[in-house]
């Protein structure tokens, strides 16, 4: 074969020891990347878990019990926190849905919400000690028989979760929101 007349006799020399032929696919190894790639799969599928319960609890509206009422239609089925204080708690647990449940209802600026609470009750959960609890509305035709007193305007809230105020947990402008809600008078329903 002939050199081309343009290059150095020894760049054609290099040329001619460096082999370009292709090789197999079998001769060259290659580690598994399929045990890397599961394991990144799983780090971003729990990274993307933890990020969507913290910002779906971080999306929850807090409502006085007034406001709730006022917007029953707009909050539907959506989950929000209910801030009030009880007027009248039932003092003997029941069976709802298969589950034992607690009814009371709350008030805030003259307006009664009745409550259906399926979970814990907070230790200092009493008469006149604003509450906030996490749920959302319901129908009351499934409940069966009305609220000895509250709203029984045919809603409840179902509520799941209990926070009563603790002095060092809340922030002081919640303590004040919270205490206009406190030993509330309730107007009666309209309808």
């Amino acid at each position: 074969m002939d050199e081309p007349a343009d290059l150095p006799a020894s760049d054609s020399a290099d040329a001619n020891e460096l082999d370009l032929t292709p090789q197999p696919r079998d001769s060259i190894k290659r580690g598994s990347r399929r045990g890397p790639t599961l394991i990144l799969f799983a780090v971003l599928l729990v990274i993307g878990f933890v990020l969507f319960q913290g910002l779906s609890g971080a999306t929850l509206f807090l409502r006085q019990a007034d406001a709730a009422v006022a917007e029953r239609d707009e909050l539907a089925e959506r989950r929000f926190r209910l801030l009030g204080s009880p007027i009248a708690i039932s003092e003997d647990q029941f069976e709802f849905g298969g589950e034992t449940t607690v009814r009371f209802s709350i008030a805030c600026d003259g307006t009664a919400v009745d409550i259906i609470h399926r979970g814990n009750v907070a230790e200092s959960f009493q008469m006149g000690v604003p509450v906030v609890l996490e749920g959302r509305w319901s129908d009351s035709a499934a409940v069966g028989q009305p609220w000895v007193s509250g709203a029984n305007d045919g809603f409840y809230f179902e509520s799941d979760r209990m926070l009563v105020k603790h002095d060092n947990e809340y922030r002081e402008d919640r303590v004040e929101e919270a205490a206009s809600c406190g030993d509330d008078s309730v107007d009666a329903p309209e309808g």
